[in-house]
Formats: structure tokens, sequence, C-alpha cells
């Protein structure tokens, strides 16, 4: 782990996780936290890109940068448990996305609790793909790229592309994915003090909260208990001490299970979603130049 790694840890640590709450979900809570992330997101730089707000049916912005001539692209969905984050607290990772890979980035801006309820994230991303085949888009050329609840949110649409018979997407990109929404995995108690962002039990009050009366076994909520068959590429990262470790794992067993190809990777003591500080980490400049290679390789003639 680079001293970087060690700074960054140890700032997320004393500011980040403090403002999750913990206990009981409450509006004004999910609010405060939202607030938190809108907020903190000023502090990252951002690389240089075109943002175009793509406004409609359809919410977000694309993201370009440099010429951006190449026939790939990436559609981006932003973490923050399914109550926070946007597009813009995004841009330091998906413009660099857009720079490193030479692809267009459309960054989903997507409804969220405590508003909207499941499965109106769902519902967001289908139409923002459908947006893109009926855009003329090919199928081939369409990467699928998310963080957290958003790396949760990229499985689950693979899902629903399946149930539906669309074409799928050239493959998937997940960086540290909630894919347990009850949060019973080990590794959400025993790295518990080691993760440096996310705090467990706000986790679990809102893996709870999304849950409702659905069954918590729903592979469109978590899609650790789904068959993976048919499912294109995936790219899974994931740091070795976050809580999010064995949800990742989870779908690195049932990707092998499936028969899907996977390019898999646990990044020693990474925080969560670690390449969205690539400016000053090391590691998340080798994770990018990884997702790169991935997203070159899959789009391919």
């Amino acid at each position: 782990m680079s001293w970087q790694g060690r700074v960054l840890s140890q700032v997320l640590r004393r500011t980040m996780k403090p403002l999750m709450f913990s206990g009981r979900t409450t509006r004004a809570r999910m609010g405060i936290s939202a607030w938190a992330m809108e907020a903190s997101s000023s502090l990252v730089p951002v690389p240089a890109a075109r943002f175009t707000p793509l406004r409609g049916t359809v919410r977000g912005e694309w993201v370009e940068a440099g010429e951006s001539n190449s026939a790939n692209v990436i559609l981006y969905l932003h973490g923050g448990a399914y109550i926070a984050g946007s597009p813009r607290t995004h841009r330091p990772l998906t413009a660099e996305l857009a720079r490193s890979t030479g692809a267009r980035v459309l960054a989903l801006e997507y409804r969220q609790a405590p508003e909207h309820a499941f499965p109106a994230w769902i519902d967001d991303a289908l139409a923002a793909y459908q947006h893109l085949l009926k855009a003329g888009e090919r199928p081939q050329h369409i990467v699928l790229a998310g963080d957290s609840a958003g790396g949760n949110l990229v499985l689950v649409l693979l899902l629903k592309l399946r149930e539906l018979k669309l074409p799928m997407p050239a493959g998937a990109v997940c960086l540290s994915p909630w894919t347990d929404l009850a949060c019973r995995y080990h590794s959400h108690t025993l790295n518990a003090g080691f993760e440096a962002m996310l705090n467990p039990e706000a986790l679990r009050a809102l893996g709870k909260h999304h849950i409702g009366q659905h069954d918590p076994k729903n592979p469109l909520l978590s899609p650790a208990w789904a068959d993976l068959s048919g499912l294109p590429p995936l790219m899974v990262h994931v740091g070795s001490r976050e809580i999010l470790l064995d949800d990742a794992r989870a779908i690195k067993r049932n990707a092998k299970k499936a028969g899907v190809r996977l390019r898999y990777r646990e990044w020693t003591d990474m925080p969560h979603v670690f390449p969205l500080f690539h400016r000053f980490l090391p590691e998340g400049r080798k994770a990018i130049i990884e997702i790169t290679d991935f997203v070159k390789d899959i789009t391919s003639p």
C-alpha cells in the first residue's frame, strides 16, 4: 500500500465515515448523507472534459475528453447507497474514463430514495440503455460501469436485459459493488474497523429500507443471489479491507459457476471505490489502466 493510500484512508475515516448516519433511516439523515457526498466531491480534482446535460425521459450528462472518436460508449451508474451521489459527484472518475478509454461516457442521473423506491433505479437504467440502442449505439460497443450501489445496478441491469431478451453490452465493470443489500456477509463485521468510508450500521439500515417488503434474496435487489449465466465479460475491483469485500467475492463465485468471463482483483488495503482518487493515488491510476485495457479488449473487433 502506498503512503498516499495510507493518508487517504485516514482522511476518509475521519471525514466521510462519520457523516454517514447509523441506526434509523429518516429523510433528514438520508439528506445529510446526500449533501455531504455532493459537498465533498468538489475536493477531488476533475480531469479536463466536456460535460453536456442530457434531459428528458433519460437524465444525466455526456462526458467527453479529447477527440472522443471512438465508437465506444460507457454507461456509468454512480454509487451512493441509492440515496446519494450524482453525475457531478463522480466527474473525477467519469472524466478520466472518457480520457483514458477514448469512449463517450453517459453518466446517468437515476431516481433514488427516499423520494423513490425499488425498482425506480432499475427502470431508469433500463431506459438509459434502451435510449442508447435507439440512438444507434451498437451493443458490442457499449460497456456498463458503476461503483458501490452503482455496481449493484450494473449487475441488476444485465439481469434485466437477459430477462427481456435485449442485446447484451460488450461487458461491465463493477467497482466495490454492493451485491447483498441485507448486508449479511462476514466482511461487514470483520472489516468494520478497517473500512475507511462506509458505516456498516448505516449501510445495513439503508439496505433494509430499500428491501422493504420484498424478498431480500431477489436478484434484482441483491445480485449476490443471481445466476449469472449468459452475462457478458465482467471486471470487479475491490479493496481487501472493505466491508463489501464478500459482496465482490460472491460475484466472483457466481461468475465462475456460470462460466462468465471475469477479471477480478482485490487491492491490498485500498479504500472503497479508490479509483475515484486516481489523481493522487498510484493504485487508482493502475486500476484505471486495467479498466481501460478491459474496455478496449471487450470492444475490439
